[in-house]
């Protein structure tokens, strides 16, 4: 007797419609991330035609592609134009903080000639911001970091175009000369009297509403960072001395 033939079944294969749909998907969504990076908008043109001359057989998902293309490279224009509007108003910014910090060290190095403090202060713009020194002979009697009438009025001169910078960062450095503090009086050390010093230049700057507490930081140096010869008695006069650096908020410059 014959066998009978097994009925073959056929395998239905509608299941591969969906999984072709997220094949297109997962494409369209690799598409998107490339079209979003900064890419030459030529090359970008090409790789788009590729794309359309593959899927031109699947109408519907060359359609899907194209759109997801073109929204990639609208969103990529976009964010380019955004940073470059950014980095425009950075610049300019920072321009018009450069000329405003330049009028201020004009006029205080001035108003400081004009008070007979020439030789003993200096006022320079830096790229890291405007640097102010004054020779301690005008704030401290030797030895000491107490606030005196003569502190005052020399800090009193910077306070009108110091009020102007209030939103900058603002660091006070003390210094001192080579000679040791020998722990006689208040100080043990020249590092305790020129941080000393420099804290308070800045409480005094503080309560006068000159510049605000929050940006205000303070270093001590002692005698690490001469300026000049502590050989020479004018030497050691320009090594003690406080420094005040009024920095950038923005860090372009001319």
């Amino acid at each position: 007797m014959k066998r009978k033939k097994k009925h073959e079944e056929h395998v239905d294969e509608a299941w591969l419609l969906p999984y072709s749909d997220m094949l297109t998907l997962l494409l369209a969504l690799f598409i998107v991330m490339f079209a979003m990076a900064k890419v030459d908008d030529e090359k970008f043109q090409e790789i788009k035609s590729e794309f359309g001359t593959i899927l031109s057989s699947h109408h519907s998902s060359s359609s899907v592609i194209g759109s997801v293309i073109d929204m990639g490279a609208t969103t990529n224009k976009k964010a380019t134009t955004s940073a470059e509007a950014k980095a425009q108003e950075a610049a300019t910014q920072a321009q018009l903080e450069n000329q405003q910090l330049q009028t201020i060290s004009t006029q205080l190095t001035q108003e400081l000639a004009d008070s007979g403090l020439k030789d003993q202060t200096e006022v320079k713009l830096e790229s890291d911001g405007l640097h102010i020194t004054l020779a301690s002979s005008i704030l401290f009697a030797s030895g000491s970091a107490d606030m005196t009438a003569t502190t005052k009025q020399s800090l009193d001169l910077l306070a009108t175009s110091l009020k102007k910078l209030k939103e900058n960062k603002i660091i006070i450095a003390g210094h001192t000369d080579n000679v040791p503090e020998k722990g006689t009086g208040r100080y043990q050390s020249n590092w305790e009297l020129s941080s000393a010093r420099a804290i308070t230049v800045m409480n005094y700057f503080i309560s006068k509403g000159v510049i605000l507490e929050k940006n205000a930081a303070i270093q001590a140096f002692a005698d690490t960072e001469p300026k000049a010869d502590n050989q020479t008695a004018q030497g050691r006069s320009e090594n003690r001395r406080v420094e005040m650096i009024i920095q950038r908020t923005n860090t372009e410059n001319e």
